[in-house]
C-alpha cells in the first residue's frame, strides 16, 4: 500500500503542477498501473476507501521544451501532498475513484487538473498569444488485464471551458520487479480533439504576424513511451524515478510556435508516507 500510494502520488504531481503542458506526461492509465504493482487487498469493506495513507515529499523534474525560442529544458522543483487508499486517490492533482473491479478489470471515475501549456513571456515567439486558462477535467478510466500486463484506457473532458475539448488515451503497461525494485514499462497513444490541440499550439488570426502564422490544427494522435522505477528505502520512505517521451505529430509540428517533434522528460521524487 505504501509503495502504491507513493508511486501514484509521484506521477500525479508531475501531471498536476508542471508549468509545461508537455511535461504532463503521466496518463491516468500509467498512474493506475503503477499503483497496482503493490496495490493492497483487504477484507474490510471500508478500508479500500478509508484505510489509506498520506504522502508528503518533493519532486525534481527536467523536461525538454518544444516551443520555438523558449529555453531548451524546463527544470522544476515541487512539493507534493496526497491521500491514497486501495480504491481512492485524492491529491492536488485530482481524483481517481475505482467504482467497480473484478479480477479481469476495473472502471474508475477521474478528476484531473491541466496546467496552462505555456507562458507567453517564455519566448518572443509566444508574446502576444492569448493566455490559456487552467483546465479542470472529469471523465472515466478503464482497465483490462491481458497477457503479462494491462490495457488502460481513459476519457477526459474539459468541464470549465478552458479549451472545450476532449482527450482519450489507450496504453499497455507491464509491471515487473527485481529484488526490491518495482518497474513499470509501457506506452500507448493519446487522441486529442482539435480544441485541445489548438489550446496547446494554435494561433488565432488576430495573433498572427510575419514570424507567426495563423494556425488552426486538427485533432491529433500523440504516441508515448513511459518508464518508472520505485525503490523503497524504508517502510515509510521511497525514491521514485520516472521517464517518458512524447512524439509530436504533424498537427503539432506544423505550428509556427513549435520547433521540436518530440518531448522527453525525467523525474526524481523523495516521498515520506505516514
Amino acid at each position: 500500500m505504501v509503495l502504491g500510494g507513493l508511486a501514484i502520488s509521484t506521477t500525479a504531481i508531475i501531471m498536476a503542477l508542471s508549468s509545461d503542458a508537455y511535461a504532463q506526461s503521466a496518463t491516468p492509465g500509467q498512474k493506475e498501473i503503477i499503483r497496482e504493482q503493490v496495490n493492497p487487498q483487504t477484507e474490510d469493506a471500508l478500508k479500500p476507501w478509508l484505510g489509506g495513507d498520506w504522502q508528503i515529499g518533493v519532486l525534481g523534474r527536467v523536461s525538454s521544451n518544444p516551443y520555438r525560442g523558449a529555453d531548451n529544458t524546463d527544470l522544476t522543483g515541487l512539493p507534493m501532498l496526497a491521500y491514497d487508499a486501495e480504491r481512492l486517490h485524492v491529491g492536488i492533482d485530482g481524483i481517481n475513484a475505482k467504482v467497480w473491479e473484478n479480477k479481469f478489470g476495473s472502471v474508475s471515475l477521474l478528476g484531473n487538473l491541466r496546467m496552462e501549456p505555456f507562458d507567453p513571456d517564455d519566448s518572443p515567439y509566444l508574446k502576444g498569444l492569448e493566455d490559456r486558462d487552467m483546465a479542470f477535467e472529469a471523465g472515466l478510466g478503464g482497465s483490462l488485464r491481458l497477457w503479462r500486463g494491462e490495457v488502460k484506457a481513459s476519457y477526459l473532458t474539459d468541464v470549465n471551458d478552458a479549451y472545450g475539448g476532449h482527450e482519450i488515451d489507450v496504453g499497455y503497461y507491464i509491471p515487473t520487479n527485481w529484488d526490491k525494485f518495482n518497474f513499470n514499462i509501457g506506452g500507448g497513444v493519446t487522441w486529442q480533439s482539435e480544441e485541445l490541440v489548438d489550446y496547446n499550439v494554435g494561433v488565432k488570426r488576430s495573433e498572427a504576424r510575419s514570424d507567426r502564422g495563423f494556425y488552426a490544427p486538427d485533432a491529433a494522435f500523440v504516441p508515448h513511451l513511459d518508464f518508472s522505477v520505485i525503490y523503497p528505502v524504508t517502510e515509510s520512505f521511497a525514491v521514485i524515478g520516472t521517464s517518458d517521451v512524447r512524439f509530436l505529430p504533424d498537427e503539432y509540428t506544423d505550428s509556427s510556435i513549435i520547433e521540436d517533434d518530440y518531448v522527453i522528460s525525467a523525474g526524481l521524487v523523495l516521498v515520506y508516507t505516514f
